[in-house]
């Protein structure tokens, strides 16, 4: 929750703060903690966490990840050299068997500060894990992420309705591209998109959970209005590929939520009651439309169809190339975790168009394209570790019967939005979208393992 209010996380100080955030949550998951002994009148007995944590698959993935981040760290094949005049790269001494990175200072990004965005989210996957032993301790954990994710909606939404320049009124921004505590607006929807997944989840699960009880009122329709807010303000924000995700997420959702609901017939009940919540939640967004006047947003969408459009695809299409050309340099070990705004100019040059603005050469933070970026910094055996996590992780949530459960269904459907815009852009390079994207995927598999339990 910190990384978001912050700027999105993305400057130095932030990151190492994250780190630390990690590291004292960690710790405190692993304290012993006094429980009630079974059996038994008022007695206590001491637990440790400790071998919960060791039989955790990511934690071990983790440990080799980063021995292998840590040995390109060390082991630099280039230094990037800074004069008041020019920049470049210069060849250094290295061990040519072992993975070899680039040595650049901490704040124009290295391996050791990836170190700090990667480690931070890690350290809290492995706390959430240990942690987390009651499905009401995710629960009321997933309600604090969305709590906060709903109020940078409306922050950001406030923003645009009082055509601020400056981040929450009084911070100026590097870039006019900024959407509520974003500098970028694409991330700043990305982040939102995941929020509003989680907030679907929870009232999908409320909502299921009702019907089954019998229940006269659930908290449903407040977690539904959170998810209108946090999607009205992702299509405020600009963000043409979000808002595709977004309403791609909502039509795939709605379709499996009444697939779900005709297999159920006769298992549950509450046919009016869903009737009337529906038609309450389009009446809302039809509303939230006209008075926000979001159809302005929309129009973003068909910017992809005009020449500046096709410019702003050829343009990343061709920085997906390049970044190519450097994973078929070094595919297996690739060029360092950070390096690839220091490497890409040497095939950028390569690409005309993205390499020269007028007389100015054109500077890439980032390829716009996660998956090509991550293998040219950590070649294909760097990338083998989080590969092996992310499938662990989605074997045991469909282990747990998430198929048949439709909130977990759709938290999993909205954590795929984050993979799919990373093929389009660089959300999970944001620290604020990585953090909460690793939280959510341990909080759902945690909450399934849970729920199946009961």
């Amino acid at each position: 929750m910190f990384l978001p209010w912050f700027v999105g996380g993305r400057m130095p100080w932030a990151q190492v703060v994250s780190f630390g955030f990690g590291l004292v949550a960690l710790l405190l998951a692993l304290w012993p903690r006094l429980e009630d002994k079974p059996g038994s009148a008022g007695q206590t007995v001491k637990r440790w966490s400790w071998p919960r944590l060791l039989k955790f698959p990511i934690f071990w993935l983790g440990v080799v990840f980063f021995a292998y981040v840590i040995a390109q760290a060390l082991n630099p094949a280039w230094k990037l050299v800074l004069t008041p005049q020019v920049m470049y790269l210069a060849k250094q001494d290295y061990i040519t068997w072992l993975p070899s990175g680039v040595d650049a200072p901490f704040e124009r990004m290295n391996a050791w500060r990836m170190l700090c965005v990667w480690g931070g989210a890690w350290m809290l996957a492995c706390a959430l894990w240990t942690g987390l032993t009651r499905r009401a301790a995710v629960l009321r954990l997933l309600n604090f992420l969305v709590i906060g994710g709903t109020l940078l909606a409306l922050v950001s939404i406030l923003q645009k309705m009082t055509g601020t320049q400056e981040i929450l009124w009084f911070i100026p921004s590097p870039s006019p591209m900024f959407h509520g505590t974003f500098v970028y607006k694409n991330h700043a929807a990305a982040h939102l998109n995941l929020i509003c997944a989680a907030a679907l989840a929870l009232a999908t699960w409320h909502h299921v959970r009702g019907l089954r009880h019998l229940e006269r009122s659930t908290p449903a329709p407040v977690y539904f209005f959170a998810a209108i807010v946090c999607g009205v303000a992702v299509f405020m924000s600009g963000s043409r590929a979000a808002m595709l995700l977004l309403g791609g997420f909502v039509i795939v959702g709605a379709l499996a939520y009444f697939i779900w609901r005709g297999r159920s017939r006769g298992v549950i009940g509450g046919d009016a009651a869903t009737g009337i919540g529906g038609t309450a939640f389009v009446c809302l967004v039809a509303l939230a439309a006209y008075f926000l006047n979001l159809g302005t947003s929309i129009d973003q969408i068909r910017l992809l169809l005009d020449q500046k459009g096709k410019g702003t695809i050829e343009f990343r299409v061709m920085a997906r190339e390049a970044t190519m050309e450097l994973v078929q340099d070094k595919p297996l070990i690739g060029w360092g975790a950070g390096s690839f705004r220091h490497v890409f100019p040497f095939k950028q040059q390569n690409y005309p168009p993205i390499y020269r603005a007028h007389v100015r050469v054109m500077f890439w933070d980032h390829a716009h394209n996660d998956p090509v970026q991550a293998l040219a910094e950590l070649g294909i055996l760097g990338l083998l570790a989080p590969a092996l996590g992310l499938g662990w992780l989605l074997i045991r949530l469909l282990r747990a019967g998430a198929l048949g459960q439709p909130a977990f269904l759709l938290l999993a459907i909205g954590l795929g939005l984050a993979l799919a815009h990373g093929w389009v852009d660089f959300p999970l390079y944001n620290p604020a979208i990585f953090t909460t994207f690793t939280a959510l995927w341990i909080i759902l598999v945690r909450w399934a393992d849970l729920e199946r339990s009961r």
